[in-house]
């Protein structure tokens, strides 16, 4: 039984927009895993900056660990050199020993300033960390329930998908192998566009002006025509009159 060209076009419009579909959730499918990236990467932001703060402490610590362990060698010297006092003969020994004392004290003097200067950096840095951890955990929070929100929309556009092969399926197995054909090259050449609307005389595909009498032809639905410039199927695509400039 011949399938009338009105009937046909329609199943190509039918077509169309099933594919149109198709694309949408193949792209959104698509999508998911580089937005889930995106979400992770702040994440990982978070978790570095909480890291930098943590090894800056960390050193803070070592350093001022490290200029005490020098004030007590400073000391132990100096402790040292007093020990000679009892048993110096002249003058010049004695204040010799009490020059080296000196420059020792002044030199632990300095150690100990650069010791409170870390301290004091330490100390602001400690201040830091309760807010990074708290972003660091709002972020991982944040991350889960999108995580948990991506995996219910990605499971969800499958389901949706695997619907609309088999409606597509159902559609083109209705139409003539020669047309199916030629909308697939369309389709494929085309990025995925092989059925466009007809208003006026102007082809909504490629905007270009389509011939009176094909016009009249498919606005009866007596054809199925091609656009001569992007050769989309064509279908009389009615302008409703509220979208009519007066």
């Amino acid at each position: 039984m011949s399938v009338s060209p009105k009937v046909q076009l329609q199943q190509l419009v039918d077509l169309q927009k099933i594919d149109d579909q198709i694309s949408e959730h193949k792209k959104a499918l698509a999508d998911i895993p580089l937005q889930l990236d995106s979400a992770s990467s702040e994440l990982e932001k978070k978790k570095i900056i909480l890291k930098v703060v943590r090894e800056e402490i960390a050193a803070l610590q070592k350093q001022r660990k490290d200029f005490e362990l020098e004030v007590q060698g400073e000391n132990d010297h100096m402790a040292k050199a007093k020990t000679k006092l009892p048993a110096v003969k002249t003058n010049k020994e004695y204040t010799a020993i009490l020059t080296e004392v000196d420059a020792i004290k002044e030199k632990v003097s300095k150690i100990e300033d650069k010791e409170l200067e870390v301290m004091e950096t330490l100390e602001e840095k400690a201040k830091e960390i309760p807010g990074v951890e708290k972003k660091c955990k709002e972020e991982d929070a944040f991350f889960s329930e999108y995580r948990q929100k991506k995996e219910t929309e990605e499971k969800r556009f499958k389901e949706e998908l695997e619907e609309l092969v088999v409606k597509r399926k159902s559609i083109s197995d209705q139409l003539e192998t020669v047309i199916l054909k030629r909308y697939q090259k369309i389709f494929d050449s085309r990025e995925g566009r092989a059925v466009s609307g007809l208003r006026g005389d102007i082809c909504q595909g490629c905007f270009q002006h389509v011939l009176p009498q094909m016009v009249i032809e498919i606005k009866m639905g007596q054809k199925i025509h091609q656009c001569s410039s992007c050769l989309s199927f064509l279908f009389w695509d009615e302008v409703p009159e509220t979208s009519v400039p007066k």
